[in-house]
């Protein structure tokens, strides 16, 4: 018989170890000791290592527990703190989708590139840490030992089997907003330059379509932008901060992204800072707290020539769903939650929905990708009757009834 307290620390232990290795647009605690600190830790000290991990580990549990007030249970939301607002309880596959007018650029969050890094391998995450180059290696290095799905799980294809014309962007899965950005400039300017090539009647799907190139139009192409979770604020920042060469931004959707920021991050900020050694976060960690969010609406102001669409998502996890602790902590600060974003977080520009009963990989198609392959190993806490590839396919839709 297993005791219940191994059950409770086994739990905990889940808790920190999936929000820290889970890759979303946010991620748990992952703490990145300083480089100084690795270099004193050699091998001859392998065991004391292990045996100082193993403590830290209980007492990371510890304050968790501490932090949250999670109890034994499933834990309930307040109905006080329960968002209002257009709830989407299902969303299913239908015969018809329409094109958008504009192609589509998929945007991913964080420790996605358009793989999702499920569980980094330890020397991929110490090389992030190492040096200020952290960023620039972990986009070019190719993580062989870690556990990687794709990450637009099918979704890019739905998409182009309707007529739409999709990119699916690659920037530094922990790098900071502006250096994320920056590459999904360069991204887009160099595949919009490939689509340049074609004729507009190729890449736009409207009536009257012209079989001159672009070049020979001469206009900038224009896109819509389909964000997940920290993708979003990528995009923002791209739209509002950075010159275009070659595209014009239309319409940005965002998918769960913490534009008011993320209470894990609270956390786990504040947890690095009272830890006795030196602990040294990605860059991204610090943009996500919610006080670094309220200074970067006030200075990251809307393009009032671009649309913008949000949705939010909300779930109820039992306890040993591997979003519970990340939850419980959102929960008891700001309410509804899909494990990593709050509703309110989520809301920008056009609020077109809470999703109810998702998590925050359920919508990039984790459901069909990752639990066909681990679901016997992970238990279900939910069954989401949203269909995420039928979601991406009504946000295309929306767009192209927009004329889009």
């Amino acid at each position: 018989m297993i005791s219940s307290g191994f059950l409770n620390y086994a739990r905990a232990a889940l808790g920190v170890f999936t929000t820290g290795f889970i890759a979303s647009t946010l991620s748990g605690p992952t703490l990145f000791s300083d480089s100084t600190q690795q270099d004193e830790h050699t091998t001859k000290h392998e065991d004391n290592e292990d045996e100082s991990t193993m403590n830290n580990t209980y007492q990371l549990v510890g304050q968790w527990l501490k932090w949250t007030g999670i109890t034994d249970g499933q834990s309930d939301i307040d109905p006080k703190k329960e968002t209002t607002g257009v709830f989407i309880n299902e969303v299913r596959m239908k015969e018809h989708y329409d094109a958008p007018k504009y192609p589509v650029v998929l945007c991913h969050g964080l420790s996605g590139f358009d793989k999702l890094m499920l569980v980094p391998s330890l020397q991929y995450l110490a090389g992030l840490a190492k040096d200020g180059q952290g960023a620039r290696r972990e986009f070019l290095a190719h993580d062989k030992n870690g556990v990687a799905l794709e990450y637009w799980f099918g979704i890019k294809e739905a998409l182009e089997e309707k007529g739409t014309t999709v990119l699916v962007a690659r920037v530094p899965g922990f790098g900071s907003i502006e250096d994320r950005a920056t590459h999904l400039n360069r991204y887009i300017t160099r595949e919009v330059d490939f689509l340049r090539r074609q004729s507009v009647d190729d890449i736009y799907n409207e009536e009257g379509q012209s079989k001159k190139s672009f070049k020979q139009k001469d206009e900038k192409m224009k896109v819509n932008l389909i964000a997940h979770s920290m993708g979003g604020l990528d995009a923002r920042y791209l739209i509002s901060q950075m010159e275009k060469q070659n595209y014009e931004v239309v319409s940005l959707t965002t998918v769960t992204t913490p534009h008011r920021g993320s209470e894990i991050a609270d956390y786990v900020v504040s947890l690095s800072k009272k830890l006795p050694h030196r602990v040294k976060l990605p860059p991204s960690m610090y943009q996500l707290t919610t006080r670094y969010m309220a200074k970067f609406n006030d200075e990251v102001k809307d393009d009032p020539k671009v649309e913008y669409f949000s949705y939010g998502a909300a779930f109820k996890p039992s306890w040993y769903n591997v979003f519970y602790y990340s939850w419980s902590i959102i929960n008891g600060k700001a309410g509804d939650n899909d494990g990593m974003v709050s509703v309110e977080s989520a809301k920008w520009g056009k609020y077109l929905g809470t999703l109810r009963n998702v998590d925050h990989l359920d919508l990039i198609n984790w459901t069909n990708g990752f639990k066909r392959v681990a679901g016997t190993v992970m238990p279900d806490s939910h069954t989401p009757e949203i269909n995420s590839i039928a979601f991406y396919l009504e946000i295309a839709d929306n767009l192209a009834k927009r004329g889009l």
